[in-house]
C-alpha cells in the first residue's frame, strides 16, 4: 500500500476549496484550475484576492484534477451533488480543515504569486 505525502501544491489547492466553501460556494475541477492558474475572467474575477490566485500557473487542468482526485481518495475533500445542475462540486472535508490548520500553524508564509509571461505576438515595425 502506498503512503500518501501532501504537498504544497496539495496544501495550494485545499486552501482555495476552503477559501470558497468559507463563501458559500462550491467548485468544480475547472474552478480551482482557473483560480490557482490565475485564469481572470467573469465568473474568477471576484476571486483574485484569494492567496492561491495564480500560484500554479504552469499547471492544466488534467494535473490539477489529478491532484484533486488523491486529495479527494484521502478523505481531504469530498464531492456533494447539486440537483439543479447535475454536477458534483468539491467541498472541504474535517480532515482537510485540520490539515491546513497544522500547515498554517507551522508556515507563516504567503504563497508567491507568479505572473503569466506577455508577450506581444503582434507588433508595428
Amino acid at each position: 500500500m502506498k503512503y500518501f505525502k501532501i504537498t504544497i501544491t496539495h496544501f495550494k489547492l485545499l486552501d482555495t476549496i476552503n477559501y470558497l466553501n468559507t463563501m458559500k460556494k462550491y467548485p468544480l475541477n475547472e474552478g480551482v484550475y482557473k483560480i490557482v492558474a490565475g485564469i481572470i475572467d467573469e465568473e474568477t474575477y471576484e476571486y483574485t484576492s484569494c492567496q492561491t490566485f495564480s500560484t500554479l500557473i504552469s499547471f492544466n487542468l488534467k494535473k490539477t484534477s489529478r491532484y484533486l482526485s488523491m486529495l479527494e481518495k484521502n478523505g481531504y475533500i469530498h464531492r456533494i451533488f447539486d440537483p439543479n445542475t447535475n454536477n458534483l462540486y468539491l467541498e472541504i472535508c474535517h480532515k482537510g480543515k485540520e490539515a491546513l490548520y497544522l500547515f498554517h500553524k507551522r508556515h507563516t508564509m504567503e504563497y508567491p504569486k507568479k505572473e503569466r509571461k506577455t508577450e506581444k505576438t503582434i507588433i508595428e515595425l
